[in-house]
């Protein structure tokens, strides 16, 4: 990175090497190698169906709160078409205070722009609360996040209705 160093002053070495300061990401590239490792092992194509199947199921159970708008693609009805996520909106709750509602009951959701705030002012929405799933996510802990989403909607609807 540098090819002096005075006690006021140093001067830097020429591109690139300039940039390449430090250790290299050895600590990381490990990690990535142990993560691959693990996921071939398990099988992309299996947890791509998990995951497709883990979709369909999410998306049926939104589907049943009639207070719940669904943004994005629906999924095919075996959960293919889409990543395993929905963004969305529930009536007149702020996605923040659904967050916030849903992580007491032990649900953990993401609320805000999702860095797509030209998207939300596009579908005319302050934010929308996002469901993400990965292969390690269950179909019972989907019931979990449906039944709390549920009962805060009905909390929130009497206090709104």
């Amino acid at each position: 990175m540098i090819a002096d160093v005075f006690l006021d002053h140093a001067t830097y070495a020429d591109l690139p090497h300039k940039f390449e300061a430090g250790t290299p990401a050895i600590g990381e590239a490990v990690g990535l190698g142990a993560a691959i490792d693990y996921l071939t092992g398990i099988g992309m194509d299996k947890i791509h169906a998990y995951e497709a199947e883990l979709t369909a199921y999410l998306f049926k159970g939104l589907r049943d709160i009639p207070e719940v708008q669904v943004y994005g693609p629906q999924p095919k009805s075996d959960g293919e078409g889409r990543a395993a996520l929905a963004s969305f909106t529930a009536g007149d709750v702020h996605p923040h205070d659904l967050s916030t509602i849903l992580d007491q009951a032990g649900v953990a959701i993401r609320a805000g722009h999702h860095c797509t705030q030209p998207l939300h002012r596009y579908l005319k929405v302050q934010s929308t609360a996002r469901a993400s799933l990965y292969f390690y996510n269950t179909k019972a802990e989907i019931d979990i996040f449906i039944t709390s989403l549920k009962e805060a909607v009905e909390f929130f609807g009497s206090i709104f209705g």
